[in-house]
């Protein structure tokens, strides 16, 4: 009989317990890793596009407080079709921009995300960007993890 019992209610509580123990688990190391930004994110804007324009940049500081080099692979944005790493050159008296397949922060370094240098490209804008307004960009990194900063919208000075 204690057999019974044992295979009815003992091991099958066991178990539960141990799945539970083990979900939670997960989803507390999943909110530490999500409160630990792999960079620092200072001076954040996008610059207001003129009226009808689809495209506009995003500027920041970007500083890697850790050990270890952060890779930026990629962006994305709220309300964009693509957002992308530029960099402008000037080329026989031209400037150009050129697209930034990723960007190197090594440990306690900065790079700066501005004009006339890199910077975030946002392209095919889904309505109009207004001054005042706040753009979720998202920041992928090589690691796989993701980084969202948020950038108001400040009109050209």
């Amino acid at each position: 009989m204690q057999n019974l019992i044992d295979a009815t209610f003992r091991r099958p509580m066991r178990a539960a317990k141990l799945t539970l123990i083990c979900l939670l688990s997960c989803l507390a190391m999943t909110a530490c890793a999500e409160g630990d930004a792999a960079l620092e994110v200072t001076d954040a804007y996008v610059r207001q596009p003129p009226p009808g324009m689809k495209m506009t940049a995003g500027f920041a500081t970007l500083r890697n407080p850790g050990s270890e080099k952060v890779v930026l692979t990629g962006a994305s944005g709220e309300g964009f079709g693509s957002v992308s790493i530029h960099r402008t050159e000037v080329v026989d008296g031209v400037a150009r921009m050129r697209s930034v397949s990723q960007l190197e922060i090594g440990p306690g370094e900065s790079v700066a995300l501005e004009p006339g240098g890199l910077h975030l490209m946002l392209m095919g804008a889904k309505g109009a960007v207004a001054a005042e307004e706040t753009i979720s960009i998202t920041l992928m990194l090589s690691d796989g993890s993701e980084q969202v900063i948020d950038m108001p919208v400040r009109a050209p000075r």
